[in-house]
């Protein structure tokens, strides 16, 4: 600061402990986290502000797995060819990726009969959000494994349930980053192809879920995803994709308040050639878009995570169902209460 003091967790507020407190309030079997971890790229002492964020989540991580996704907040100038050394050093994850360069930025698990597949969006979205902008980086390698990996758990008896993790959002009704057209053109047809059951975001800072959703609405120059179904109860996975935006981890500039609320959201089509010269940082274009695939929004608390239990069923070929509860953080006291419950359902796949 201009005063000499050093700026330390900027972007943290007391709600960060008690959403740690809150996961193990549930206790879950593990956790994940979807990117924009510390915000560590935005302070002075980048070291101090990663041992924060590791002292507040010990508490929950020394119990179960914290499996993180990188997002743009990850990307921290002179850590490593595309800036994300300080992220690959701190987290060993269940990489199959043989160069250093790219080890641990994407990686799958299996947890029962659910694959948890983990992306970093910022190879493949069109903002620019880090302290580089690197779109593009991996040459499209992580494109490729994401489809082996789609096609491979689709394909297997073992596995009924596809989550994907990751960081910028394909839907979103903020006036806050705004939906991805990147992501859109690149991962849409996948996770349709592939049936993907849930796909969870962080990025903007609020609560918000779509429908189920599948291809694209006719002729929309956004590729505004198409609702399959006006369900928000009880959802048939099998017939679209639901996307959750879980951004309510902490942070200081919270967007709950910067919904539209006209029914609308906006969409990053493009970026400018060159950084503009006061940010640094490539300037969006924006299209607005009718948001008919916007399904639920926590308005009024900035705060929150999910819950997600898996019911496997009794028998082959019997529905297996996912219920998944969003839990408010409040302030000031960090209590938990229910925002919300649905369930997802599909037909195993040993039928």
């Amino acid at each position: 600061a201009k005063d000499g003091s050093v700026g330390l967790d900027a972007n943290s507020t007391p709600a960060t402990k008690d959403i740690v407190t809150g996961i193990e309030t549930v206790a879950p079997l593990f956790h994940l986290l979807n990117g924009d971890l510390c915000y560590a790229n935005l302070d002075v002492d980048r070291v101090r502000t990663w041992n924060n964020f590791f002292t507040n989540n010990t508490r929950s991580a020394r119990f179960r797995p914290w499996m993180p996704a990188a997002g743009n907040h990850e990307i921290e100038k002179q850590n490593g060819p595309i800036g994300l050394g300080a992220y690959q050093a701190y987290f060993r994850l269940p990489s199959t990726e043989t160069d250093p360069e790219l080890q641990g930025l994407w990686y799958a698990f299996t947890a029962g009969s659910v694959r948890v597949i983990v992306l970093q969006n910022d190879d493949n979205c069109l903002q620019d959000g880090g302290d580089y902008y690197v779109s593009g980086y991996s040459g499209g390698r992580q494109l490729k494994w994401l489809e082996r990996e789609l096609a491979a758990a689709r394909h297997s008896r073992d596995i009924d349930w596809i989550v994907v993790a990751m960081h910028q959002v394909m839907i979103s009704t903020s006036d806050a980053n705004g939906s991805d057209l990147g992501l859109r053109q690149k991962y849409g047809p996948l996770f349709d192809r592939y049936g993907v059951d849930l796909v969870l975001c962080g990025h903007e800072h609020d609560y918000e879920r779509s429908l189920a959703v599948r291809g694209v609405v006719g002729g929309s120059e956004t590729l505004t995803p198409n609702p399959v179904s006006d369900k928000k109860d009880v959802i048939d996975s099998a017939k679209g994709t639901v996307h959750m935006i879980l951004g309510g981890g902490g942070v200081s500039g919270n967007t709950n308040g910067k919904f539209f609320n006209d029914g609308t959201g906006k969409v990053i089509v493009a970026v400018s050639d060159k950084p503009d010269p006061n940010s640094g940082k490539r300037v969006s274009t924006y299209v607005r878009e009718k948001a008919v695939w916007s399904a639920v929004r926590d308005i009024e608390h900035p705060y929150g995570f999910a819950s997600f239990t898996v019911d496997p069923g009794r028998h082959r070929g019997d529905i297996t169902s996912m219920y998944v509860t969003y839990y408010n953080v409040n302030k000031p006291n960090g209590d938990l209460t229910v925002f919300e419950k649905f369930t997802l359902q599909r037909r195993r796949s040993d039928g």
